[in-house]
Formats: structure tokens, C-alpha cells, sequence
């Protein structure tokens, strides 16, 4: 799972997702493997993504 920096601040910010998007971010939350609910669910794939692409190369450092 992504940890976000504890340096930096947040920012928040809405996303909308598709239905279908949202019900299978709901599964995610019932195994509680990536948070306990939606949105820390996102966050935490986001991260985790945006860390792949970053040690990628695909993302300026």
C-alpha cells in the first residue's frame, strides 16, 4: 500500500467515477487491504501508481 510523504502538505480534491468504478473500489474497502472507505481506497491507488510511474521513469522526479 502507498504512504503518502508526512513532509508534504495535501490537497483536496473531487473525482468522479463511473459507477462501476465506485462499486469496485467498494469491494477494495470490504477486503481492507487498500483503506476503510472509498476515498482513502483511491488515494492510496493513486499513490501507489503514481510511485510505479515515477520509479518508471514515465514521471519527471
Amino acid at each position: 500500500m502507498a504512504k503518502s510523504p508526512t513532509s508534504q502538505g495535501t490537497k483536496p480534491f473531487t473525482v468522479v467515477l463511473p459507477e462501476k468504478a465506485a462499486d469496485r473500489l467498494e469491494i477494495l474497502v470490504e477486503t481492507g487491504l487498500y483503506g476503510s472507505n472509498r476515498a482513502e481506497v483511491a488515494r492510496n491507488i493513486i499513490l501507489q501508481h503514481l510511485q510505479e510511474l515515477w520509479k518508471s521513469g514515465k514521471l519527471p522526479g
